[in-house]
């Protein structure tokens, strides 16, 4: 019993620390493949959102618009790009392989009128493991079914 406790304890403390430690890798059509990584993140323009989260409670976010990590990765966005923007979309995956899609003229700013984050904090503390360590936040959502927890990767899709 003592092995199987053993073996099960070093296997969950072994993926815990894999989604800890790894990055989200951004890759796609038409854009630099990069790899974001904590300390890229943490260099990177702030922001606050608040939303409420599945406990139906108003917490705040503290993250980076995907549109700024989207440009990082050399995705246009705005008035240079709307004939593009409105064909491209990305696919968002998390660390259990769930996948959610959003359109790019709903991250644009041009487009919308909200800002979609990608998480790093709630209620100015880091998110709990379950959910971090990147979570993407999309405020207004009445559903939290694109609400994505430990975020692994964004792939850009335009359509051709």
């Amino acid at each position: 019993m003592k092995k199987i406790l053993f073996v099960f304890l070093t296997l969950f403390i072994a993926f815990t620390f894999n989604v800890y430690a790894q990055g989200v890798t951004i890759t796609g059509d038409d854009i630099i493949p990069i790899t974001l990584t904590k300390a890229m993140f943490a260099n990177m323009k702030q922001v606050v959102v608040m939303a409420k989260a599945h406990d139906e409670k108003v917490h705040r976010y503290s993250g980076v618009p995907l549109t700024d990590i989207l440009a990082k990765a050399g995705v246009m966005m705005g008035d240079s790009a709307k004939k593009k923007t409105i064909m491209t979309y990305i696919v968002v995956t998390a660390a259990d392989n769930y996948k959610a899609i959003y359109t790019l003229p709903e991250i644009d700013l041009l487009f919308a009128n909200r800002t979609i984050i990608l998480a790093d904090r709630t209620d100015k503390k880091p998110l709990p493991s379950e959910s971090g360590p990147f979570q993407i936040i999309v405020p207004g959502e009445k559903k939290h079914a694109r609400w994505m927890r430990q975020v692994t990767s964004i792939h850009v899709v335009r359509v051709k």
